[in-house]
Formats: C-alpha cells, structure tokens, sequence
C-alpha cells in the first residue's frame, strides 16, 4: 500500500507497480486511510513524508501501538535527504526510508525484501510457540486479538483460555474478535466460530473486527443475528458508545421515576424543572332516588324546657 498527496509522486508510483501481480493500492493521506490500513493489514507500507504535517508521524505511531499493524513495515518517501529523519527514523517508527526520485527496480528490491524480513519474523513468533490470542480486558469489553491461523493455532489455544472461571468472570461484558491479522478465513471457520460464541453465557450477540475476512463472515454465517461484523476498530468503539448512552439514557428514567412516583401512577410524568401536577380530591354527586331526605328540624316542646332559678322565684 501507497500513501502519497504529492500527486507527481503518485504518478510515479503508479507507473512503478503498473502489471504487477501483487495488487497495490495508491491513496492520499486521509483520516479514512488510518481505518483503510487497520481493516486490511498490508504486507508493507510506502508513505510520501512532506515534512510539513505532524499527522504523518502520529499516523505511524498509531500503527505502531496496534497489535495487528505494529509489525507491518512502514517506508518513508522523503523528498530530500535530511539527517535528523535518517538518524531518528527508527525510533519514530519507520522500517527504512528512500529519497525521491524513486527508481523502479530499486524500490522493488527494497521492498521484495523487507517483505520477506517481516514474513520471517511473523513465522519465527509462531515457531517459538508464541500467544497466538492476545486477551486486552478493559472498560467492559473483552477483545480476543487473533495473530495467526485459526484452525492450526488460534482455536486449540482459544481450549486453554476458555476457563469456566475466566467465562464467568466476562458475563455481562462486550465480547469481540479482532480478526485482521488471520492469514484466511472461510466456512470452517466461521462454523467454529459460531460454536465457540455459544460458550459466553448470556451474551446476545458477539461482535468481529474482521477487515478484509468481512465477506467471509457475512456469507458464511449461519445465525447472522448472533454476530456483529466491524470492517476496523473505530466502527467497534463507536458501537459500544451508542450502548453505554442507552445504559446511560435508562439509568435516567428509572431515576426519574424514582423521584416522581405519582407520575406513574397518574399516568403523567412531569418535566424537569416543574412540579407534579396537583390533582384535587374527587366529589361524588348524591343521587336524588336513592339519597335519604334529612329529618326536619323540630321545635322543642316546651313542656321539656325547665325554668331558671330565678324565673323560679318570680313564680
């Protein structure tokens, strides 16, 4: 893959790999290139350096800080030779760097060969016996980085793993696969997959980071509903943010309801800022057919009433 804005360069690039039977991409630096890289995982990566955008540098360092891509080699394309790049291209994450003009059969070479380098490395890992499964647990979600082939490595390891302690200690917790770095994947695979997310208790749905295998996944699964398929990592994280604010939306309402129960009972919920609405007693309407008249008032007899003292004397 090919990064480059300057457009005479990228003339020239084309030129270089035009009939070649590896399938090259020539693209200018974007933020959708970053995702582009991450979801497809290069062999190697040529990138034009104007010296004039930070950018360019973070994009590196980026890559480097991801598991898949950290190992991916990165050439800079710099205009001009200038001794403070060449002596600190290492550690700001380059594998090599060349001077343009770029000549053909030397850009070939170069790059023929650090692929290669980068192959060997990749299988002397696998050789040592390696973690084929990096387990990164964080902020509610588990992500399963997968670095090698499935069948032969990734899911007799994924045995070992799968503790029923470790299960029970993720429930309730988001669970992906990041995928980018399986060298294939096809219908076996995804079989195995979908037996292996019947192992997570509880869980609704399992979701892939799956780049490139995306169409494998897509075509080949038999309970759709069960997966959800990411092209590249920033598509899973802007996934779990929806989740958390409805969580977080829900947490609201029943705090609401909480605090205002009448609302619920009335079949009102009042606004924020304002009070509950004040309802007055009910009154009942007597029935004249079946309400009692009140007894009359009756005068006393006067035969009942008992004179005072003094009307007593004058008597």
């Amino acid at each position: 893959m090919a990064i480059e804005n300057d457009p005479f360069s990228s003339q020239e690039l084309e030129n270089i790999f035009q009939g070649l039977r590896q399938r090259v991409v020539i693209t200018k630096f974007a933020q959708t290139v970053k995702e582009y890289v991450k979801s497809s995982n290069p062999d190697i990566i040529l990138l034009g350096l104007s010296f004039r955008d930070k950018k360019e540098l973070e994009f590196v360092i980026e890559l480097r800080r991801d598991v898949i891509t950290q190992g991916i080699p990165i050439v800079a394309m710099i205009p001009k030779e200038d001794e403070n790049f060449v002596f600190n291209h290492k550690i700001l994450g380059f594998t090599d760097y060349m001077v343009k003009p770029l000549f053909k059969q030397n850009l070939l070479d170069r790059i023929q060969s650090l692929i290669e380098e980068y192959k060997f490395a990749e299988n002397s890992k696998t050789r040592d016996n390696m973690s084929f499964v990096v387990v990164d647990r964080s902020h509610g979600k588990v992500l399963f980085q997968c670095r090698a082939n499935l069948k032969r490595f990734v899911f007799p390891e994924f045995k070992r793993i799968f503790t029923p302690n470790f299960l029970k200690s993720i429930q309730g917790e988001h669970i992906c696969f990041d995928i980018r770095g399986v060298p294939e994947v096809g219908k076996e695979e995804v079989e195995v997959f979908e037996r292996v997310a019947k192992v997570f208790i509880g869980q609704e749905k399992i979701a892939f980071i799956a780049g490139r295998h995306m169409g494998a996944i897509i075509e080949h699964a038999v309970d759709e509903e069960k997966l959800l398929v990411f092209m590249a990592p920033n598509e899973f994280d802007d996934y779990l943010k929806m989740e958390e604010q409805k969580k977080e939306d829900l947490r609201k309402k029943e705090r609401k309801d909480k605090a205002h129960p009448m609302s619920e009972t009335l079949g009102t919920t009042p606004t924020s800022g304002s009070a509950a609405p004040i309802v007055p007693p009910a009154t009942t309407t007597p029935n004249p057919a079946t309400t009692e008249p009140a007894a009359p008032a009756t005068e006393p007899n006067k035969n009942d009433i008992q004179p005072t003292k003094e009307e007593s004397k004058e008597t």
